[in-house]
């Protein structure tokens, strides 16, 4: 080979080295941070101060949930968070878990929604999925479906008589059920309840940043529209109500808010 040849050669692998990396798209990172509000302002926990549409009066303990399968869309990319199948746990007495700093990077420029899924799809839900606190104490009986609660946001309200109840609105998988009895054995089906959450808020993504998104739960918005939900009729315990499970997932369209960066 000629030198002119082998000159040439070395020039057209160089400016296509070149090409390449000039092509490279710069990246940043992103965290998301959770809050919950009731009337728009911070929960004062384990205070019985608060009143839902049924009017009645309650408390609220702590707020546990987990989210999966997040994605983001970018002129209608969907990009999905990819470890772990996009699966994060919330938990309102334990703070670390209230800030999500996502480990892949993502493209820099503006990106027009998040989705994701509150709770779990059927595929991802699997018992014993998680063999560690706190995300073990979420465990799903058995019996009732078996996976993981989607939510427990534990409280009190306020009974007629003026006497203090449990309020422990639990989502997962629902039963339906043969007769009018409660009763594991029968049990003729179960109801995946999880369901999906779209915010089209639009939000940026600046390159060598960590870009913070927060996602607000609305907690006052689970007990009214379309469904008024009434303490007084389901009472402390709902985790065998599919009933009571499916106004709550269907009251869920306006929980979710996002303020973007």
């Amino acid at each position: 080979m000629s030198k002119v040849k082998l000159f040439i050669g070395v020039l057209c692998i160089t400016l296509l080295f070149t090409a390449c990396k000039g092509k490279e798209t710069a990246q940043g990172k992103l965290q998301i941070q959770f809050k919950h509000l009731i009337d728009n302002k911070d929960i004062q926990y384990d205070s019985m101060m608060y009143v839902n549409a049924a009017n009645n009066t309650y408390l609220i303990t702590e707020i546990k949930y987990f989210i999966s399968r997040v994605a983001l869309f970018k002129n209608g990319e969907r990009i999905e968070i990819k470890k772990n199948d996009g699966i994060h746990y919330i938990d309102t007495k334990l703070e670390k878990t209230q800030s999500w700093d996502i480990e892949q990077s993502f493209n820099e420029g503006m990106y027009d929604s998040i989705q994701f899924i509150f709770g779990f799809n059927e595929k991802d839900n699997e018992s014993n999925r998680f063999v560690n606190p706190p995300e073990t104490s979420m465990a799903w009986p058995l019996t009732l479906g078996g996976g993981y609660h989607y939510m427990m946001m534990n409280g009190k309200y306020k009974r007629l008589d003026g006497s203090i109840a449990g309020m422990n609105i639990h989502l997962g998988i629902g039963q339906l059920y043969e007769g009018t009895t409660y009763s594991v054995d029968s049990i003729t089906d179960f109801v995946h309840n999880h369901f999906t959450v779209s915010l089209p808020y639009a939000f940026t993504v600046e390159k060598n940043k960590t870009n913070t998104i927060y996602i607000v739960m609305n907690v006052e918005n689970w007990f009214k529209n379309p469904h008024i939900y009434d303490h007084y009729q389901w009472g402390s315990h709902i985790m065998q109500k599919q009933d009571a499970m499916r106004m709550l997932t269907e009251n869920a369209w306006n929980v979710f808010t996002m303020i973007p960066n």
